[in-house]
């Protein structure tokens, strides 16, 4: 191409996603790393071998932009992935167990941790985001009724039907737990699974192959754990 010449448009898309691809990657593993307020778009860009410093700011608008994105991004593959385990329940003769709602949320989760064989971030940046004070309400599992709204700053969240099914489950099997106490214990499996599926990923990372619990063991542990919130007498003796 001579100069002066620019690339054809298909290039230039082309080229924009590879970026905005690259630039959520990094993202990702340094929100994961060193936590959502320290990291800045900036500090993205350059990790990213981005000549122009304000990449992120470019395509993200924003650092809550960027992490919409990148929740976005993973959110494909664990959405369908628990759309897969809704269907089996609902072609099942029998009602769902409570073991088995609270597994939609924490089987395709922790099946994020698998799709690599290399090192993942996923758990630990979503473990991060709750604690930022405007992205905290708002991820890829929403703990509080659709219609909420969302800070300033951030869209409306995700509401998939493989959650709002856990949700109306789950309400049915627990009618006796008043309304603020069903939203609680549902806020705290949330940041449950989170924590501790950011432990397992964390610990995964460092450890020698083979080392540690198998995954379907984290898997069975966390559901008991909360099953067992869920079923905990209210109000307590």
């Amino acid at each position: 191409m001579s100069r002066g010449e620019t690339a054809p448009a298909g290039e230039r898309a082309t080229a924009a996603q590879d970026t905005r691809a690259r630039l959520i990657d990094v993202a990702e593993r340094l929100f994961a790393e060193y936590g959502i307020e320290p990291v800045s778009l900036r500090q993205v860009g350059i990790e990213a071998g981005q000549r122009n410093n304000s990449a992120a700011q470019y395509h993200f608008g924003s650092k809550e932009g960027l992490i919409s994105a990148i929740i976005a991004n993973r959110s494909r593959a664990v959405d369908a992935r628990r759309a897969d385990l809704v269907d089996a329940l609902r072609r099942s003769d029998a009602p769902p167990t409570l073991g088995e709602l609270v597994n939609l949320l924490v089987l395709p989760l922790m099946e994020t941790i698998g799709m690599s064989s290399g090192r993942t971030w996923y758990l630990r940046f979503l473990a991060n985001v709750m604690d930022h004070p405007l992205a905290a309400p708002w991820g890829p599992v929403r703990a509080a009724p659709s219609g909420s709204g969302a800070p300033a700053g951030l869209p409306d969240p995700p509401d998939p039907p493989g959650l709002r099914y856990m949700r109306k489950e789950l309400r049915r099997l627990l009618p006796d737990l008043p309304a603020e106490e069903f939203e609680r214990r549902m806020r705290w499996q949330v940041m449950i699974t989170f924590r501790v599926l950011a432990d397992y990923e964390r610990h995964r990372a460092g450890a020698a192959p083979g080392g540690g619990p198998a995954p379907v063991q984290v898997v069975s542990d966390l559901n008991e754990m909360l099953v067992a919130l869920l079923r905990a007498p209210y109000p307590a003796a």
